[in-house]
C-alpha cells in the first residue's frame, strides 16, 4: 500500500533497553495518550506488541480489578520480561501472538491499542482482519505511530508513518478513522471504529 514494510526489532539488550528507558516517559509523555483514549475501569482491552510493558502496567491501572489488558506479543522472551515485572496486576493476560494472527477472542474488546508496531506488521490485511474480529461493535481501535514528517525523530524512515498512510491502510481494511489526536510530542494518535 505504498510503503516499506519495517522489520521487527528482535528482543535484545539494546532494544528491550530502548522500550523500557525513562527518558522515554519525558520525551513521549504517554500518560497524554492514556488520558485521550478515555479508559473506563471494567473496559476490556488489548496491547498488541506490548514488548516489555511500557503501557501495560498503566492500562491495567486504568481498568482496575473489574476490566482485563490483553499483552500480546510476537516474542516470548518479550513476554517473559513483562511477566517478570514486579509491579504487573494480576488483571494482564500475556498471549504469545504470530506476525498474522494475534490470537485474541472474537468481540471481546472495548480499546485494541497498538503503539509504534502497525509499521512492522508483515501482512495488514491479515492483522486488521483479527483485530475487526476481536473488536465488540462498538470497539475502538487505537493506532500510535511515530511521525514520518517529523525531522526530530531520528530513526529508520520505515519505523515511522504519516497520518495519510494510516488512514488509507485502515479504511481500505473496512475501519473508519472517529479521531484524530495530534497533540502527542513525537506521535500520531488515530481512533478508528468499525464500518
Amino acid at each position: 500500500m505504498g510503503r516499506e514494510i519495517a522489520p521487527i526489532l528482535p528482543c535484545d539488550v539494546v532494544n528491550v533497553a530502548h522500550l523500557s528507558r525513562f527518558e522515554r516517559w519525558l520525551q513521549e509523555q504517554p500518560q497524554l495518550l492514556l488520558d485521550a483514549l478515555s479508559i473506563q475501569n471494567g473496559m476490556i482491552i488489548a496491547d498488541i506488541g506490548a514488548g516489555t510493558g511500557f503501557l501495560t502496567v498503566q492500562l491495567a491501572h486504568r481498568v482496575g480489578q473489574q476490566g482485563l489488558v490483553f499483552a500480546t506479543d510476537l516474542q516470548s522472551q518479550m513476554l517473559d520480561i513483562l511477566l517478570s515485572r514486579p509491579d504487573l496486576p494480576n488483571n494482564v493476560i500475556p498471549i504469545l501472538s504470530t506476525p498474522m494472527d494475534t490470537g485474541l477472542p472474537a468481540e471481546t474488546f472495548d480499546l485494541i491499542l497498538l503503539v509504534d508496531v502497525y509499521h512492522e506488521t508483515p501482512r495488514p490485511d491479515l492483522l486488521l482482519e483479527g483485530l475487526r474480529r476481536a473488536l465488540k461493535s462498538n470497539g475502538r481501535l487505537a493506532l500510535v505511530e511515530y511521525r514520518e514528517e517529523d525531522p526530530r525523530i531520528i530513526s529508520d524512515p520505515r519505523h515511522k508513518m504519516s497520518a495519510r498512510q494510516a488512514i488509507m491502510e485502515l479504511e481500505a481494511n473496512r475501519f473508519k478513522l472517529v479521531e484524530l489526536f495530534e497533540h502527542l510530542p513525537l506521535q500520531h494518535l488515530l481512533i478508528f471504529m468499525k464500518r
